[in-house]
């Protein structure tokens, strides 16, 4: 996801002349070319994530088109402030991607977490929240959104699901119908695990801020009375679950992270294990 983004990057300077990348001392390397192509519109800021986004408003404000780039926690978490009053109250054109959602960076501890950035940024009026879950989603949302006014927020993983499919801003995907009038909406790479279940309807979801009115026709004639159950790599609260039952009345069975701190180091399916968020936990879940 990483060189995806290296690239969205290069190519996105290199036809567009207002864009501006800026990183906050992470992925030197992957954008190597970008800083020898644009040295001019490169820019590492350095440990200073909340000058990075103002920084930023003030270039989108000026005409250019920022895309600012480090660890979640952060920038969501340590720059909350000035991502809430100079992106979302200037309404401003800037793209935040991050990397280290959840507890990607497990082996760092809880201090290099993010549990809860899809709900924090889903709070800020006017922000676009997107979680693709591989290169070709990431490109594919990238480029449909750029430069159309609007602050917005790409959750990278590491890790991706290893279906093929086209995704569409504000649109959702219904991957799988289902068999036994149980339906599972899911965001991620955690669709691999979903998908282990052959009787369960499966509807993948990438745009989390909004939804249009012909996704939500076809969800509601799919789903109907149906037991419905969503499945996020996120807090329980204010993510996935909360995106559904605010768009239909749904009464959502949420399987995600309880609101509670993983103390514990290891890797990254240790904390899966852990959090009771692995493959037998997801599926023993969807089926109680």
């Amino acid at each position: 996801m990483r060189s995806k983004f290296a690239d969205i990057c290069y190519n996105t300077l290199n036809k567009d002349s207002s864009g501006v990348v800026m990183i906050g001392d992470i992925s030197h390397f992957l954008l190597r070319n970008v800083e020898s192509k644009f040295p001019d519109r490169f820019y590492n800021i350095g440990i200073c994530e909340q000058s990075m986004v103002s920084i930023a408003s003030g270039m989108a404000i000026e005409g250019m088109k920022p895309i600012i780039h480090t660890i979640a926690p952060f920038l969501v978490e340590r720059a909350y402030e000035q991502i809430k009053d100079d992106l979302g109250y200037q309404h401003t054109d800037v793209t935040i991607v991050t990397v280290g959602g959840t507890y990607d960076y497990s082996d760092l501890g809880c201090t290099h977490h993010c549990y809860g950035d899809i709900a924090l940024m889903r709070t800020i009026p006017n922000m676009e929240v997107y979680e693709p879950s591989t290169p070709k989603e990431f490109e594919q949302l990238f480029n449909q959104t750029w430069g159309n006014g609007n602050p917005k927020y790409f959750r990278l993983s590491s890790h991706t699901h290893s279906q093929d499919f086209d995704v569409e801003h504000n649109e959702i995907n219904v991957i799988r119908e289902s068999k036994n009038n149980r339906w599972v909406f899911v965001c991620g790479h955690l669709l691999d695990d979903v998908l282990c279940d052959s009787d369960v309807g499966v509807i993948y979801v990438s745009t989390l801020s909004s939804m249009s009115e012909n996704s939500k026709n076809k969800i509601k004639k799919l789903v109907g009375n149906s037991v419905v159950y969503s499945v996020e790599n996120h807090f329980k609260v204010g993510g996935l679950g909360d995106f559904i039952s605010d768009n239909f009345n749904f009464n959502v069975r949420r399987i995600g992270l309880e609101n509670k701190f993983l103390t514990e180091y290891g890797s990254y399916d240790d904390l899966r294990v852990k959090a009771g968020m692995n493959r037998k936990n997801i599926l023993e879940k969807i089926n109680e």
